[in-house]
């Protein structure tokens, strides 16, 4: 079969071109340290290198969210954290204040103090995030949550929503407590009701607890008053409220008997101390038809620490209620300490979610690397292969095309 020269030089030529071809890309991979930039390098690896990339892009976005709740969570334990220290300083302040020794100067300096905590207090609960969003406003970021009106007490303008993060496949978790939650729910240490005294005993006459007992017969008819008398030298105690029709109702008088549970209009109040004639005690609660809970608001206990210091409470009525404040302001301690600890349990889930994503990631690093990364050995080896085949196809191109029958006669 004739081999026409043009065929000739035309094959060598493009087998020149392919080996070249080939050590240009070959020089490529070993330049990027990539074996598939394309995916007309490796089709399958191409699709595979692409499902791994794009995991590793959720992961990258889910630690982002990681360190944004985090971040959140923190400020909020650090909050928590100085809510509680400020509500040990004010139980302090209060049992410092409860001197009948002490002089009207220090009695001013403990009420200053006390209003400072207070201060304080509401700050933390208008604390703000690295965005300038308040963390206790619930769904209402923007504004301060917490307002203080012109008679001192302070109001709650958020909502109880709780914003969640997404930080991993199908789980989220909690950034915030909402204000109305951390500052507005306090469990009430008496049940359902909030004591008064105007009691003459020394402050020895105390509620230990006040509790609907039988929801279908409370009528919500507090506040309760109830008033000792004395009846032949013995206590007696009666109690009178209003029914559902607005109509006055009275419990008949009992004898008082300390720590014996009183019943009445669905309500138990078991009552501890000394009485005496002309004693009296009321009950109120936030309770309506026996449905839900009795709950103190934080800013309400420390103005009512507030209060007692502004009256001078060294009196019967002032020691019986200095036990219910210190009660109360042990329920808000006790209270910030729980929000506390679940905040400590959802920052504990978000650091397991980010060890798991960082185990996740190095094996798909890993699998992406196996498929796309290049193996230096094995691609010098096959460059130098490749090299030898070109310089082999040149040099025998350049000798037989210089060959000719004239060169031999």
């Amino acid at each position: 079969m004739r081999v026409a020269s043009f065929q000739f030089i035309q094959r060598n030529l493009n087998n020149i071109s392919g080996r070249t071809s080939e050590a240009n890309q070959q020089l490529g991979q070993m330049s990027s340290g990539k074996r598939v930039e394309h995916a007309s390098d490796d089709p399958v690896a191409a699709n595979g290198i692409l499902n791994y990339k794009q995991e590793l892009r959720k992961l990258d976005q889910y630690q982002n969210n990681i360190n944004l709740a985090e971040n959140r969570l923190r400020r909020e334990e650090w909050a928590l954290s100085s809510a509680e220290t400020l509500t040990q300083q004010v139980k302090e302040i209060m049992l410092g204040a409860n001197n009948g020794s002490i002089t009207q100067l220090e009695r001013d300096a403990y009420k200053e103090e006390l209003q400072s905590r207070i201060d304080e207090m509401l700050d933390l609960a208008n604390t703000q995030d690295e965005f300038g969003q308040y963390i206790f406003g619930g769904f209402q970021t923007d504004s301060s949550p917490f307002v203080r009106q012109p008679d001192g007490t302070v109001t709650y303008g958020g909502d109880g929503g709780e914003r969640n993060m997404v930080v991993g496949d199908k789980v989220r978790v909690g950034i915030n407590h909402s204000g109305e939650m951390v500052f507005g729910s306090v469990p009430n240490p008496k049940g359902d009701f909030t004591v008064e005294y105007d009691v003459d005993n020394q402050g020895t006459l105390t509620v230990e607890h006040a509790n609907i007992k039988t929801k279908g017969d409370f009528h919500d008819g507090h506040p309760y008053e109830l008033a000792f008398t004395d009846n032949a030298g013995s206590i007696e105690v009666s109690a009178t409220y209003k029914d559902e029709n607005g109509l006055t109702q009275t419990m008949p008088a009992q004898p008082y008997v300390p720590g014996q549970p009183i019943e009445f209009d669905g309500v138990e109040i078991v009552i501890k101390g000394e009485a005496k004639a002309g004693d009296e005690i009321t009950l109120r609660s936030d309770v309506k038809d026996g449905t839900g809970e009795d709950k103190l608001n934080v800013f309400d206990v420390l103005n009512r620490a507030k209060d007692w210091l502004e009256d001078d409470g060294h009196n019967s009525a002032g020691q019986s209620e200095m036990t219910d404040i210190l009660g109360e302001l042990d329920a808000v301690a006790n209270h910030l300490t729980r929000v506390r600890a679940d905040t400590g349990n959802r920052m504990q889930r978000i650091e397991n979610q980010q060890l798991t994503h960082e185990d996740m990631g190095l094996t798909l690093n890993k699998l992406r690397s196996g498929m796309e990364d290049l193996d230096y050995a094995k691609a010098t080896g096959e460059f130098s292969q490749t090299m030898v085949a070109l310089q082999a196809t040149q040099s025998m191109f350049g000798k037989v095309q210089n060959m000719s029958l004239f060169n031999y006669i």
